[in-house]
């Protein structure tokens, strides 16, 4: 009797000559049960088709109310969409629900008002976190900020706007400066490449640039960018401590005339550099001056590194972002902040997740990146920064050690002294009150009014 290995290589041979009955997987099959017969194996079961693998759970979904609104500010977005998803967590990114000089906190307040879905926070700056924290609207972040040690790592003068009442309602983010000089490097090298350190220096080079038919300074038809000159022209002027005292605490003591009216006089002699001479022209449009290399250079905020790295500029290669003169040493700043909602309709482990991720030091430095500003923690390396963003960390953990970390009056007021502020700055710059009238009515307005800072 033939063995079963024998026999096999035949029976195959003439399977091969007859019809085959059974075709594709089927004789697959059918092969491989008679191979397994021959060696003394079981016989192979036939497989169930694969049934697709269960989808995973959505990650749990998110809202965020925010004022990102411009090329440079929605890589913000990216970048919190980016750290959410690696916590776990979700977020299409959004529209802005307001932008273009719009308060945030006057378009939240209404949103809450018209009780609009509740969103799991709110990204507000400047003074946006305390008035909503009175509202009942925000949760307190006290057991976060303990665990996190927010304390020994937020500069001091941030966490004034991120309490209420003792208790931390609000994540800081980043602090962007105001006190700065955007200028176009080849434009300056142009006209000898000298950064101003003073203000007869600053003065000298406006003059230069438009002796050699150059637009000094590139300026939009707002108000506030105005008033970030004088606010600037004040530090410089008087001071970080006057600036904190007569400017932030409104202390009758601490006001001297001579200064003021020292101020008004540099404001007058900018009269010829800063005109408004677009009255459609906003801060974007004014920083395209200075990329294309028609204007010289602008004041503005340190959100414009985040602009001008967006249209494709390298810092220290094509543009240079020095303090303003004789402000060396200060960072007058407005905060990014993120709060958290009460009542939102979000599961709390996904919220209590966001609200750790807010001062992770990661995020907080590609926040940074991405904005231009410093992150709001002194503690976070600046791998990564350009030229500009490696001198806003440098300068805040300075400023932060000698206590010149100071709030921008311009911005942080209250609205309707912002709205006085403005209205003083453009009135004298337009000629219609001279330096004396002007400084009556801002010693009127400062020594009438309470201190720039959040209720208590």
């Amino acid at each position: 009797m033939h063995s079963a290995t024998a026999r096999g290589p035949a029976a195959l041979s003439r399977s091969r000559r007859r019809p085959a009955r059974a075709t594709g997987w089927m004789a697959g099959l059918l092969l491989a049960a008679w191979a397994a017969a021959a060696m003394g194996a079981p016989p192979v079961k036939a497989r169930e088709p694969a049934r697709p693998a269960p989808r995973a759970a959505e990650p749990p979904a998110l809202h965020v109310w925010h004022c990102w609104a411009s090329p440079g500010e929605h890589q913000r977005s990216e970048v919190l969409a980016r750290h959410l998803a690696r916590h776990g967590l979700h977020w299409t990114i959004e529209e802005p629900v307001c932008g273009n000089g719009n308060s945030a906190l006057s378009v939240f307040t209404q949103r809450f008002q018209h009780r609009l879905p509740r969103p799991a926070a709110v990204m507000t700056a400047g003074e946006g976190a305390p008035p909503l924290a009175a509202k009942g609207l925000l949760l307190p972040l006290d057991a976060v900020a303990r665990e996190q040690e927010w304390e020994e790592v937020v500069p001091h003068a941030l966490q004034e706007w991120a309490r209420f009442r003792g208790h931390w309602i609000a994540a800081p983010l980043s602090v962007h400066s105001t006190n700065l000089l955007w200028f176009n490097k080849p434009l300056l090298d142009r006209l000898g490449g000298t950064v101003p350190d003073t203000w007869d220096e600053l003065l000298a080079l406006l003059a230069r640039a438009q002796e050699a038919g150059i637009v000094p300074v590139g300026i939009g038809a707002d108000a506030w960018e105005y008033s970030f000159w004088f606010e600037s022209v004040a530090a410089g002027a008087g001071g970080a401590e006057f600036y904190r005292r007569f400017f932030l605490e409104h202390d009758r003591r601490a006001y001297d005339e001579a200064v003021v009216m020292r101020i008004f006089a540099r404001m007058a002699q900018l009269r010829p550099y800063l005109r408004a001479n677009a009255a459609s022209r906003d801060w974007s449009s004014a920083s395209g001056l200075v990329e294309q290399g028609k204007a010289l250079l602008q004041m503005q905020g340190s959100w414009l590194n985040g602009e001008l790295r967006q249209r494709g500029m390298e810092a220290g290669q094509d543009y240079l972002c020095p303090r303003f003169p004789d402000t060396q040493g200060m960072v007058l700043y407005i905060g990014d902040q993120i709060g958290f909602v009460r009542g939102a309709q979000v599961d709390p482990a996904a919220q209590r997740a966001f609200m750790r991720m807010a001062m992770d030091p990661d995020f907080q430095r590609e926040m940074g990146i991405a904005s231009g500003a410093a992150p709001a923690r002194v503690d976070v390396p600046d791998t990564g920064a350009d030229a500009c963003g490696r001198q806003a960390i440098r300068d805040l953990r300075s400023a932060n050690m000698r206590r010149t970390v100071l709030a921008s009056f311009s911005a942080l007021s209250p609205r309707s002294v912002q709205q006085h502020i403005n209205d003083i700055v453009m009135q004298h710059l337009q000629g219609r009150i001279d330096d004396a009238r002007a400084t009556q009515r801002l010693k009127d307005l400062f020594l009438g009014t309470g201190p720039v800072g959040p209720e208590r």
